[in-house]
């Protein structure tokens, strides 16, 4: 932790001071998205770009130069190209997909998740007891984003700032038209 952390600091500096304007707010936001919202995963994410960035001219050169696979031309320029682009594209790319992967869990427990609320509320439970026990007997990403809801909401917050809070923490649309009909009823 004393080696590595002043390094990481130093990297996510750098990260920090030759990413475009928005894009750290771009990807913390997508980390959110993804279910990762720790500060700490955004900054190591930024060092991880750094890195990976800064490998790619001492690549291009060992491949375009040295030539270590032995290949000819244009075999050598296309595959120093797609490792480039690997270097470049790449953590983007996975958080893109852990986003996209996020996204489809939430919308196929949204039904089963809907079907269990309604049958709950529909026995004689309250919304927040019928969440309570939605969020016990389905896990799941969706079930962690209820819980945090409900925490908030007991936390002093009102039902419909929390709600809007998961809504925007999940960025489905789905969600967002239960977050909708749930806000008008009340």
């Amino acid at each position: 932790e004393r080696a590595i952390a002043p390094v990481m600091d130093g990297l996510t500096k750098v990260g920090r001071r030759f990413t475009p304007v928005g894009y750290v707010d771009n990807i913390r936001r997508k980390f959110v998205w993804a279910g990762l919202g720790s500060a700490d995963d955004v900054d190591r994410f930024l060092a991880i770009r750094v890195v990976t960035a800064g490998l790619v001219v001492p690549v291009l050169f060992v491949m375009l130069i040295m030539n270590p696979l032995g290949m000819d031309g244009m075999m050598n320029f296309i595959i120093t190209a797609l490792l480039a682009a690997v270097l470049v594209l790449g953590p983007d790319a996975w958080l893109s997909r852990k986003v996209a992967e996020r996204h489809l869990e939430l919308q196929q427990k949204l039904p089963d998740v809907l079907d269990l609320l309604t049958i709950s509320v529909e026995a004689g439970l309250g919304f927040e007891q019928a969440l309570d026990r939605t969020i016990a007997a389905v896990p799941g990403a969706l079930s962690d984003e209820f819980a945090r809801m409900l925490g908030e909401t007991r936390a002093g917050a009102s039902r419909a700032d929390a709600m809007r809070s998961m809504e925007e923490r999940t960025n489905v649309p789905e969600v967002r038209s239960f977050v909708l009909a749930i806000l008008q009823a009340d």
